[in-house]
């Protein structure tokens, strides 16, 4: 029977004992661990709390952040593969780098410090992160835009004279009408060129009486004569044939014809017969439409796939199906500041069809962008100094990318360095991960046992001065409510005795003499004078203590 009893109590021990040992080693863990629970927001993971409860700023549950310490249990675990010598340079798998190295690996306990941030996958799912594969292609090098057909500069020419006078006959009726080169415009009547006239035929009277003279600066004055009004009548635009009548035949002509410099349409008609004009005035503006320009606005960013003799293709409403080929003949030096945008000339030829004002729709064949690897335009972070993407290394564990960008088409960029062909990338949320990863910081000093966070994400340096005064608001003995109902006691609220309060713009009863939020509204307190406090409480019907 002893025997029996001894062989028991040893199979006792021999089970209990190592229980024991696992127990009391799995709570010395524990103790020893000294790590908190943290807990954040899901939308908005610059809040951290060491205790579970609800965002201040949305009202949703805080979920725990996943603790950051390395728990090894026997092989290391590899983050991602690197080039050796270019950090920049991720893959998730091994191979090969660009340089035809052999892939670095990094394991988890050599990744702290290299901006990696682990996030829950409840609290991806509530911040909505999206991934997808980097894929190396073509980016289409093709420019779609819209122009408006304009008139020819180059065969542009307006007609006018320099003579006063009346229209005595007009030989253009209608606006559009066809001419050729040499048609007669207008007869235009003036008295000055009458005078113009009679001068030569009394020069060449003197020449004829003078050159029977001996004297030669007689002679010599009857030619000066007659050359001082030859060149008047030709600097009031006389046609040298019509000088030569007045001299052959002696006859005055009352008045002047206008002949078309070059064919075209006339476009502008300011003139009627038997209308006074004036020298220098305007009278029609003729222009050659067999060639048009068409005029069109390319954006800055795509100003480099486009060159001079870059083919276009050129559609027009009015005649759906057919296709216009021309070349970009001219880009123009200067940008349009408001719509950041450049023009280009594209030359048309017109075979009556095509007019002027007309609108087109315009496809430029650019530049060749080359095969390189690309990324959505969402995916991109901009800083105005780098570009960055989101890596997603799996596990949960994200890293912020520096990258350069190149060419842009159909909301992708190139990608000229810092991502390869099949690394995964962030497509949405990446904002939050970015702030996330901001934060990894201040988690790690929340976690060693400070109490005040020190919290830096973009644009946000005042709400830290903020988030302190209300750490202070709680922490001061001002009863347990700044909600007061009833008469209120504002000098007894003031326990600073500076004269200063705060107190809510929309719930004037929410009054407190430290910085914080309304628990009403959570809007932030607005800082009075007392008098101010008093005459607010009196203007809404709050009763105080006078």
């Amino acid at each position: 029977m002893k025997k029996k009893i001894l062989i028991i109590a040893i199979v006792a021990v021999v089970i209990l004992v190592p229980v024991y040992f696992l127990f009391i080693a799995g709570e010395s863990s524990d103790i020893t661990s000294g790590e908190k629970q943290l807990y954040t927001c899901g939308m908005h993971p610059e809040i951290i709390s060491d205790e579970p409860g609800l965002c201040p700023i949305c009202k949703m549950q805080l979920t725990p952040i996943k603790s950051n310490s390395q728990k090894f249990s026997g092989e290391r675990k590899i983050f991602y593969w690197r080039a050796p010598m270019d950090p920049n340079e991720i893959y998730n798998s091994p191979g090969k780098s660009k340089m035809g190295m052999d892939l670095v690996p990094v394991y988890e306990d050599e990744s702290s410090g290299s901006g990696i941030v682990t996030i829950d996958p409840e609290v991806q799912q509530n911040m909505n992160i999206k991934t997808a594969t980097v894929q190396v292609k073509q980016l289409s090098s093709k420019v779609t835009t819209n122009g408006v057909l304009q008139t020819n500069e180059t065969s542009e020419y307006i007609v006018t004279t320099r003579i006063n006078g009346w229209v005595e006959k007009l030989y253009i009726n209608y606006m559009g009408q066809q001419i050729s080169k040499g048609s007669k415009l207008m007869d235009i009547y003036s008295p000055e060129l009458v005078s113009a006239q009679q001068e030569l035929l009394t020069a060449l009277s003197y020449q004829n009486t003078v050159n029977e003279s001996s004297f030669n600066s007689i002679r010599e004055s009857g030619n000066e004569l007659v050359k001082n009004a030859i060149r008047k009548l030709e600097l009031l635009e006389v046609p040298e044939a019509e000088i030569k009548r007045i001299i052959d035949t002696k006859e005055v002509k009352t008045y002047i014809t206008l002949y078309a410099q070059k064919s075209g349409t006339v476009l502008e008609k300011n003139v009627v017969e038997g209308q006074k004009v004036m020298g220098g005035m305007p009278l029609l503006k003729i222009s050659n439409l067999s060639s048009l320009w068409l005029m069109a606005d390319i954006y800055e960013y795509e100003l480099a796939k486009v060159k001079i003799g870059s083919k276009a293709s050129i559609t027009f409403n009015f005649l759906p199906g057919k296709i216009y080929e021309g070349k970009v003949s001219f880009i123009y030096p200067t940008l349009d500041p408001k719509s950041r945008t450049a023009k280009i000339r594209i030359e048309l030829n017109n075979r009556g069809e095509l007019k002027p004002s007309m609108f087109a729709n315009i496809t430029i064949e650019g530049e060749d962008l080359g095969i390189k690897p690309v990324v959505p335009e969402n995916a991109i972070i901009r800083s105005g100094l780098k570009d960055v993407v989101i890596l997603s290394l799996g596990d949960g564990k994200f890293k912020p990318q520096q990258i350069q960008l190149g060419g842009y088409a159909d909301g992708y960029y190139q990608v000229l360095s810092g991502l390869s062909e099949g690394n995964t990338i962030v497509t949405s949320a990446q904002f939050l991960i970015d702030s996330e990863s901001n934060l990894k910081a201040a988690i790690n000093q929340f976690q060693t046992g400070t109490q005040e966070v020190k919290i830096e994400t973009k644009n946000e340096n005042q709400k830290i001065k903020d988030d302190k005064q209300e750490m202070k608001m709680e922490e001061h003995d001002h009863s347990s409510s700044i909600v007061h109902e009833g008469v209120i006691d504002v000098e007894a609220i003031d326990k600073n005795k500076d004269g200063k309060l705060w107190e809510c713009p929309m719930d004037w009863n929410v009054i407190t003499d430290v910085l914080g939020r309304c628990p009403e509204c959570n809007m932030k307190l607005k800082e009075y004078s007392i008098d101010e406090i008093k005459s607010n409480l009196d203007k809404y019907g709050y009763e105080y203590k006078k």
